[in-house]
């Protein structure tokens, strides 16, 4: 990490991780900076470039001015390769006919004549004889055949049980009479008229409770 290192003969900073804003210059007051003192360093003290455009560090318009020198560079060696393409693809042509110019021409001589041109020979195949090759009959072997064995089969002999007929027996149906039953009529307790005239009234029932109405009796 880069930290910024104040000169001696300067005031000391408020902490030791200070760092000067970007438009931070020293008081005019304060005496000049030992000549050579580097004023970032690293975390082991050893002298480092500063940040761009802080004090200390490298100015913006000479990173500007870098850059735009680097790039103009490479545009002029671009230039430089294609244009050496160009004109050196011409001269190859340009070699080219007059090397196609200077060659001679074939001529033909009278005292020459065309050679004529030999007959082929004909060359005659034999017709090809088939050739047979016998082969070995061998005789059939018989398979001794094995007839299936028959299993014994068992007779099923069912039983008919033979049942006598059912005969038919005479339902004697008896009618009885109902005898009417006596109604069995027990009068009204006391409690279930008082709970009835609450229910006439639309009133609780609870509240017809002749316990809740009779005063207690003390021993």
């Amino acid at each position: 990490m880069k930290r910024f290192a104040v000169p001696p003969n300067w005031p000391s900073p408020p902490r030791r991780s200070w760092v000067p804003p970007k438009t931070w210059r020293p008081d005019p007051s304060w005496p000049p900076a030992p000549e050579g003192w580097r004023f970032w360093v690293d975390g082991k003290g050893n002298p480092v470039r500063g940040p761009i455009g802080q004090y200390g560090g490298p100015s913006r318009r000479v990173v500007y001015a870098g850059g735009a020198a680097l790039v103009l560079f490479l545009a002029v060696n671009l230039w430089a390769v294609s244009a050496s393409g160009l004109f050196g693809g011409d001269s190859d042509d340009a070699a080219v006919k007059v090397m196609g110019d200077q060659s001679p021409s074939p001529t033909a001589s009278p005292s020459t004549t065309p050679a004529t041109p030999a007959a082929p020979r004909s060359t005659v195949t034999p017709p090809r004889v088939p050739t047979t090759t016998p082969v070995p009959t061998h005789a059939p072997t018989q398979r001794p055949t094995q007839q299936p064995t028959r299993r014994p089969s068992s007779t099923k002999t069912t039983e008919r049980t033979q049942t006598p007929d059912p005969k038919p027996t005479r339902t004697t149906t008896s009618t009885k009479t109902p005898t009417p039953t006596r109604p069995t009529s027990r009068p009204s307790t006391r409690e279930e008229i008082l709970r009835q005239y609450c229910i006439d009234h639309g009133w609780d029932p609870s509240l017809c409770d002749p316990n809740r109405w009779e005063t207690p009796r003390h021993p």
